[in-house]
């Protein structure tokens, strides 16, 4: 792959949505504009290309990996969240080719933190 168009660090701890969400969509609403807030201010790429994304779990003191569906789950409304505050177009499959999550337990002194890496797709 060539090189990023983006590849950074937010300081977010997601939390595991493993705990039964049911039909309480005001739950995702409101964890979404908790991750706005959160990023208001960091800094905002904007990518009116295609891409593919990566998000990597940097896991903290503490914490543990999760299954790729629980993680896939939990960046759900941080992705809507990145959307809304313009670092993508949008998040359907014209604009995000495809999205890879992972999970890195080697660098637990610098999470709980997720590593947002963006590649333009070919």
């Amino acid at each position: 792959m060539s090189e990023p168009l983006i590849n950074v660090v937010l300081p977010v701890d997601l939390k595991s949505q493993n705990t039964g969400r049911g039909n309480r969509w005001f739950s995702s609403a409101r964890l979404r504009s908790q991750f706005e807030a959160e990023l208001q201010d960091f800094c905002r790429p904007f990518l009116d290309v295609p891409i593919h994304l990566e998000y990597t779990r940097i896991v903290g003191p503490g914490q543990r990996a999760w299954d790729q569906d629980n993680l896939a789950l939990a960046l759900k409304q941080l992705q809507d969240a990145l959307v809304s505050l313009g670092w993508f177009h949008d998040d359907s499959p014209r604009w995000i080719r495809s999205i890879r999550y992972s999970h890195d337990t080697t660098a637990r002194d610098e999470g709980p933190a997720l590593k947002v890496t963006a590649w333009a797709a070919d």
